[in-house]
């Protein structure tokens, strides 16, 4: 008996062992992703690799204000720098009336520094999108995206509409969270396989399109690579000339799944914050930036108008009246919130661990806040969504006739 149990478990040894090699010999880059990933767990740790280039022109910077040029109180600029500060923050920036009021940086931190963007990316996808149907490549936010895949021309998936992907009703199902490096159709598959279009195709259609909210990076993965599929160079290439390069100022990286392959555009761009704080003023300003139309202001319209099935979500960006009727009292990680915004009418680029770009048209206000962004539990505990905004919307000093004097309370 012995004997055969020892067997037995030599060949269930010899087994696991032939098929651990099998899984990796099919995608070895994958396994190493996901093995550095383990080996790092640090909030900190940014390894992304390949990354492609998103060049930026030459732009004038924004300006500076100091002491009687602030049109934000000191004390305002120093409480919410401290609230930054106590959320292990890499940066903030408050800039009003296209005017910087404050940057501010942890002291191990410097202005040129990289950060990763997380879910803040998929704005930017919604944005290329805008870009490609200006462009001609794309028709019409309706279109099935069945008419871009040949994969689903022929499936029930391919009726998918480019909108049912921006405002997150595709009824895909979700990639879920496992730390079992073998299971197929997990999160660390889509993150880190070399080739992601087999992942991403593989998802399975779970309920009808259309006919609710649910959040998945699937949504922002397949907009990409339709925007990918409709052109005739490089997805970074496109997005330096059509958006970052007029705007940002400063390069950007976007993740590849390989050298020569497609961008990952449901999160993880990295960049310096101030070229966020810029692409937030672009936003406020109708699509505009240094006096060019670099998004058409009615794409800028559709992208913040509530969906018409969640009205905290437009077209992959968050709509600060619909958080305050969902989400004011929750205690979740990263939109939970104390109080409503102030301006109902904010909206803001939102990426796991509190990854920021607030933007008020009302106020002409943008507040970007960039922190950790890795590992399970990158945002410590008892973030308040609304709290930056709110004690810089607060700040605002009053002058008759240039804005509307709301007489907010002080926090």
């Amino acid at each position: 008996m012995n004997r055969f149990l020892r067997r037995l478990l030599g060949a269930t040894a010899l087994a696991c062992f032939v098929w651990l090699n099998v899984d990796y010999w099919r995608d070895p880059v994958y396994w190493r992703r996901w093995w550095d990933t383990m080996s790092h767990m640090d909030a900190e740790y940014l390894n992304l690799a390949p990354l492609d280039a998103v060049a930026a022109e030459p732009a004038p910077p924004l300006a500076a204000a100091a002491g009687d040029g602030l049109t934000v109180s000191e004390s305002a600029l120093r409480a919410a720098e401290a609230y930054a500060a106590s959320f292990d923050s890499f940066a903030f920036i408050a800039v009003h009336r296209g005017v910087v009021q404050t940057e501010w940086y942890r002291p191990d931190r410097k202005p040129a520094d990289l950060t990763q963007s997380q879910s803040m990316m998929k704005t930017v996808t919604a944005l290329m999108i805008g870009a490609a149907i200006e462009d001609g490549l794309i028709g019409s936010l309706d279109d099935p995206i069945g008419n871009y895949f040949e994969e689903w021309q022929d499936d029930p998936r391919g009726r998918i509409t480019i909108r049912n992907l921006l405002n997150m009703s595709s009824g895909l199902g979700k990639y879920e969270f496992s730390l079992n490096p073998f299971t197929q159709a997990s999160a660390f598959r889509f993150l880190f396989s070399s080739e992601r279009d087999p992942v991403v195709f593989g998802t399975p259609l779970e309920w009808e399109p259309g006919s609710k909210f649910d959040y998945n990076d699937a949504n922002a993965q397949l907009a990409g690579m339709l925007v990918q599929r409709v052109l005739d160079e490089p997805y970074a290439t496109y997005l330096s000339r059509r958006l970052w390069g007029p705007v940002a100022g400063e390069t950007g990286y976007v993740w590849m799944d390989r050298s020569g392959g497609n961008a990952m555009t449901a999160c993880c761009m990295v960049a310096p914050a101030m070229a966020w704080a810029r692409i937030g003023v672009m936003l406020k300003d109708g699509g505009r930036y240094a006096g060019r139309q670099v998004v058409a202001e009615q794409w800028i319209e559709e992208l913040i108008r509530p969906s018409a099935v969640a009205d905290r979500y437009g077209l992959f960006t968050w709509l600060a009246g619909g958080l305050n009727k969902f989400a004011v009292g929750e205690t979740t990680m990263d939109y939970g919130m104390t109080e409503p915004f102030d301006d109902p009418q904010a909206f803001m680029l939102l990426g796991l661990g509190g990854q920021r770009v607030y933007v008020s048209r009302a106020l002409d206000l943008v507040i970007v806040r960039m922190g950790p962004f890795s590992g399970y539990q990158p945002l410590k505990p008892g973030w308040d969504n609304s709290r930056l905004f709110n004690l810089i919307a607060r700040g605002i000093k009053k002058v008759p006739g240039t804005y509307p004097d709301t007489n907010l309370a002080p926090l």
